[in-house]
Formats: structure tokens, sequence, C-alpha cells
């Protein structure tokens, strides 16, 4: 089974749990470039493709490294512009961050972007209208809906294989890939396959669930940058969020190299291109 491997490009003040003002940003150390250039020659090392979700202000700050992440072969998505929570935000608000951030990406990279990924999986019910917003604008895949709650983001009950949403009594074209997580029943499923719950679980049960994921579905890693380096500045915040940033930084890379070394990775339109031609099968 192909799964797919993601990397949302942002860097460690970017995070929404820190909630650093964005008049600040420029007064502190960045790491997104090292760090993406460490996973760039990661993945060169197990010869595996990905899809790169990249934040506007990260591209902006550093289009050498958007262009080198395409020179070696992976695919490139929108992560939005600011990393500002989908539902914080008007539709104009949505409409504006979300094209400057095309506008960016596809001027460095010369392709059409056709994948999104909202920041913090913050599409809420009441904003899955952007999703024909997307449709609209060129996307074809989209990764932004979180099939469990968090206090930050979340929908419970919505389905945890790829699918084509309704909105608002429209099923769209554009094909909608949830993270991964093991639904134990139709109210309660839980993460384990990135972020913070791939640092937070031992490895043997981030195999044996993404194993059990497989006989049924492809899976799906995401991993930020700043995860692979914990060395990165430590924010001053509320003992929630400095856990959920910083606990077993120094895991994040040997977890990953295993999991690149048992499973078979792609980038997301190659997984779902793989998976339409497994279905018409059937």
């Amino acid at each position: 089974m192909l799964n797919a491997l993601t990397v949302d490009v942002e860097d460690w003040y970017h995070t929404n749990g820190l909630n650093i003002p964005q008049s600040e940003w420029r007064n502190l150390p960045s790491t997104v470039y090292p760090s993406t250039m460490k996973l760039l020659d990661l993945f060169d090392e197990f010869q595996v493709k990905a899809t790169f979700f990249v934040l506007g202000d990260a591209a902006q700050n550093f289009p050498l490294l958007v262009k080198e992440i395409v020179k070696r072969g992976h695919e490139i998505g929108s992560h939005g512009m600011n990393h500002q929570l989908v539902y914080c935000q008007s539709m104009e608000e949505f409409k504006k961050d979300f094209m400057a951030s095309i506008s960016i990406l596809e001027r460095i990279t010369g392709q059409k972007i056709r994948l999104y990924r909202a920041p913090s999986w913050s599409i809420s019910r009441d904003r899955l209208n952007v999703l024909s917003l997307l449709e609209e604008n060129g996307i074809h895949y989209d990764s932004s809906l979180q099939p469990f709650k968090t206090p930050l983001s979340g929908l419970s009950g919505i389905p945890v294989e790829p699918f084509n949403p309704v909105v608002e009594g429209k099923q769209l074209k554009l094909i909608e890939f949830p993270p991964t997580v093991m639904r134990i029943s139709e109210n309660f499923s839980f993460p384990f396959a990135g972020g913070f719950y791939l640092r937070f679980f031992p490895y043997s049960i981030v195999s044996y669930l993404l194993k059990k994921i497989n006989k049924v579905r492809p899976g799906m890693v995401y991993i930020h940058p700043w995860e692979i380096n914990p060395e990165i500045p430590r924010w001053k915040t509320n003992w929630m969020i400095h856990f959920i940033q910083y606990f077993r930084l120094r895991s994040t890379e040997q977890k990953l190299k295993r999991l690149l070394s048992e499973f078979d990775f792609g980038p997301i339109g190659e997984v779902l291109k793989y998976q339409e031609v497994m279905w018409s099968d059937i």
C-alpha cells in the first residue's frame, strides 16, 4: 500500500499554539531552511518523494528553498500565507490569504498549485464553503479536515478515508485526504501518524496501527521541519502548549527513518491517482 508523505513547511514561530504575534516574526531566529534541507536529504537517502505544503511567508523568505524542493522532484502545495486559522477569518480574508500564497508559490515554481492544507486543520463546519472556493481556484486535492476534535480544530464523524466533500448540497470534484486516524467508533477516532502524535506514541504502536490502516486504505504521515530540530528556541508559554510543542523532538528523526524503511510512501497526488486506479478495478 502506498502511503502519503507530507511536510508542512513552516517555521517554529508560525505555530498557532505558541500564538506569537506576526509583528515579532522577523525578530526571531529562523530554522526552516536547514531543517527542510535536512528532510530533503533524508528523503533522497530513502529515494522517496513527498508533498510539501509551503507556507507563503516561508516561501517569501526562502524562495531558493522552494526551488530546491521542486528541483528534487517533490510535489508543492499551499499552506496558506500567514498560518492564520481559517475559522477565524471571513471568506474575503481567507481568499486574500489563500490567493497570496498561490501567487508566491506559482511565481517561484512556475507551476500551477493544485494542493492545499489549512493551517492546523482549521476548516470548521461553518467554513466548509472555503472548499468550494478552493476548487473554483484550481485546487484538486485538499488535506484540511481533521476527523477528530481537539481544543484547536477538528470535525468528528467525517470520513477517515479520501472522499469528495459535499458543500451546500453539492458534491465537489475536489478530493479531501484527511490525516490518518484509527477509528474506534463513529464518534471516536485517535491520531498517531503525524506531528505531536507521532512523537508521543512509541514507534511500535505507530507501525502496528499504520499496518492495520493499510489493510483497507492508504495512510498519511505529516511532519513539520522544526520537529526534527530539537534545538529550536523555547518560547515561554503554558505547560500544555510547551508539552505539545517540544515533547520528544529528539525522537522524530529516528521514527521517520524507521517509517521510510518499513512502508512505501509517495506524494498525495501519486497516492490518490493510484487509489483511483485501484477503485476502478473493483
